[in-house]
């Protein structure tokens, strides 16, 4: 049945329409009887594997007209039309600081009119879950499926907001100046899209460079697998566009859908896939499906997958692989250090926001709060009514916060290992390989503990965010940024 569904989760992403046809729904039945086979964690996840099926079944109709609204919807600037489901990518591409305002205004209404079913669709999950399944709330479920206590996790994305806040923000609003002379605090979400989306920079991108390059890059590095027949890059869509790895069977078939590589960002998700696939791909075979396919946390997946981003994106990488001059070099990485920090605040602010509201049992009730503090930590503009279309479910927002301070625990493991270019050295990347055989056999804190014998801190993420001291270097950047001049062939 996951087989099932992932196979069509990735023709949907292709642009084809597959039947739901993934065998016979379960029923509460079924799930007691799958209960009673193992109270053990590897119990743990059938069951929560079989309730998600459950789930996804029964919840499924009212998802497919919420969506089919949403793809309906589309947002007036000026003369063009944008589909409510590209406004994201849409704004990636656009300087206008004004076309983008009037964005804000549209959405919003957008928003107004589509959160009833958004919230109808969510009401039902809860319901099922506390009714029907049996459990206390969306917490306790989550809790129970993950394995971890949701308050301590909360505790540390709210040290994580605490610390050094004034001096994030100021990077990112020196940055946000330099790129589009908006002030920090009058930007909106939107802005704060296009900030992130570095297409200001894609100038200094190589024309040439080509899937195939990278990918052979990392097979002479020492990344066999990436050549392996087993995983299909599909390039569909527009640039920008959302980017999905899919592992229909681990290790055995992995597909990896983007969109074509005409710049950084494009860079970045292709990067950011191939570490998910690579950790999919080198799982141990002899491994049981529990510990490959099944696992309630994507956590360790995305620190593997944000440890290639970010090497994609390092100053050395620039220069020695993608062929940049030392200046735009620079600059490609200092504005990536600043995205970076940038990120990992949305998502531990999201994370503290989701818990807080679940706690109390709120969803629309908790727009203002997502707004004000989504405000507070990022420094951008976020309307109350656009917070259901910012909520991920099963707490993803967690596994995103925690693979970015994992990401920076391994790489500086690899580095102590083989140096700041450690992707080049046959010792680190049969380190990292070997890290990827074990499959999905523990979670991202069991891991760290394990294998590095290190906790899930902060301390090494924060210690690579831009300080004070680089804020006079992102001013000098705007020669840079807005330099016509080509990148190299």
């Amino acid at each position: 049945m996951t087989r099932a569904v992932r196979l069509r989760d990735l023709h949907m992403q292709l642009g084809n329409r597959p039947a739901w046809d993934t065998g016979e729904p379960l029923t509460l039945s079924d799930l007691a009887a799958i209960r009673r086979l193992d109270n053990s964690a590897d119990g743990d996840r059938l069951y929560f594997q079989a309730a998600d099926h459950f789930l996804r079944v029964r919840v499924e109709p009212l998802q497919a007209m919420f969506t089919s609204w949403m793809e309906g919807a589309k947002a007036q600037v000026g003369d063009e039309e944008i589909p409510f489901n590209r406004v994201i990518t849409w704004c990636q591409d656009t300087a206008d600081n004004r076309a983008r305002r009037l964005l804000t205004r549209e959405v919003r209404t957008l928003c107004r009119f589509l959160a009833p079913m958004s919230h109808a669709t969510w009401q039902a999950l809860l319901t099922l879950i506390r009714e029907e399944l049996g459990h206390g709330g969306y917490i306790p479920f989550c809790e129970q499926k993950r394995g971890v206590a949701l308050n301590e996790a909360v505790a540390q994305a709210a040290a994580f907001l605490d610390s050094e806040r004034s001096s994030h923000l100021a990077a990112i609003g020196t940055l946000l100046r330099a790129v589009t002379g908006l002030d920090l605090g009058r930007a909106s979400r939107f802005d704060a899209i296009y900030l992130l989306g570095l297409r200001y920079l894609d100038h200094c991108f190589p024309r040439r460079l080509a899937t195939g390059d990278i990918l052979a890059f990392f097979e002479k590095a020492g990344f066999a697998r990436i050549s392996s027949p087993a995983l299909t890059i599909h390039h569909v869509g527009r640039p920008g566009r959302q980017s999905y790895c899919m592992p229909v069977a681990i290790p055995g078939e992995i597909h990896i859908v983007l969109g074509p590589l005409l710049g950084w960002l494009d860079l970045e998700a292709l990067c950011h896939e191939l570490g998910h696939a690579l950790s999919f791909l080198y799982t141990d075979k002899g491994l049981p499906p529990l510990q490959t396919d099944l696992f309630p946390s994507s956590g360790l997946s995305e620190a593997f997958a944000f440890l290639l981003q970010k090497i994609a994106m390092s100053r050395e990488f620039l220069e020695e692989v993608i062929g940049l001059d030392s200046a735009h070099a620079r600059a490609v990485a200092t504005v990536h250090q600043v995205k970076w920090m940038t990120l990992a605040r949305r998502y531990a602010a999201k994370l503290v926001i989701e818990y807080e509201n679940f706690r109390l049992d709120r969803l629309r009730r908790g727009e203002p709060f997502y707004a004000r503090t989504m405000q507070v930590e990022t420094g951008f503009l976020y309307d109350p009514e656009t917070y259901l279309f910012d909520l991920m479910p099963d707490f993803y927002t967690l596994d995103y916060f925690q693979g970015f301070l994992a990401a920076d625990i391994l790489a500086d493991r690899l580095r102590g290992e083989a140096g700041p270019r450690w992707y080049r050295q046959p010792e680190a990347v049969a380190l990292l390989t070997s890290w990827w055989r074990q499959g999905n056999r523990m979670d991202l804190p069991s891991f760290l503990a394990a294998e590095l014998g290190r906790p899930l801190a902060m301390e090494p993420f924060l210690a690579a965010c831009p300080r004070q001291a680089a804020l006079p270097e992102i001013e000098q950047l705007k020669k840079i940024l807005h330099d016509p001049a080509q990148g190299p062939e």
